[in-house]
């Protein structure tokens, strides 16, 4: 009895201190870190942005990017490489993420604080994200004619 009231117990623990969920949420570049290069890119725009589904992901700035994923434990491991559209990048800043982004979504640890996900390789390279607070739905713009 003691055996299985451990195991219940185990399992509460480890239920209520799972990471939140990725998907069905968008998430919107902020910055980029580099320790080693020691510059940090901070994101001018909201439309870099980063969307999880149950096994993709798909990603947005001036190209478009998509792949595969897989959640173990507090790491994402992205699989099978990395779709991407090249339309070609005019502006320095979203370049740069691009580059930092293709290199770098191997497998990266990840952590979400308040509204921010924190994609994190090795102590070395820390991509934040926040999250877009959702458009409210509503019929603002029909108007009922009398």
């Amino acid at each position: 009895m003691k055996k299985y009231l451990t195991i219940i117990i185990s399992a509460f623990i480890l239920s209520s201190n799972a990471q939140p969920v990725l998907k069905d949420v968008t998430w919107v570049l902020l910055k980029i870190e580099d320790k080693a290069a020691k510059t940090c890119l901070t994101i001018s725009h909201d439309h870099s942005v980063l969307l999880f589904e149950d096994s993709t992901y798909a990603g947005y700035g001036c190209d478009a990017f998509s792949g595969r994923y897989k959640i173990n434990g507090n790491k994402i491991n992205f699989i099978g490489g990395m779709s991407i559209t090249n339309a070609g990048c005019s502006n320095p800043e979203d370049y740069t993420a691009e580059d930092y982004i293709m290199k770098n979504f191997i497998q990266l640890e990840y952590k979400i604080v308040d509204d921010n996900l924190i994609l994190n390789k090795d102590d070395n390279v820390i991509f934040t994200f926040v999250k877009r607070a959702k458009k409210k739905k509503g019929n603002k713009h029909n108007k009922h004619n009398k």
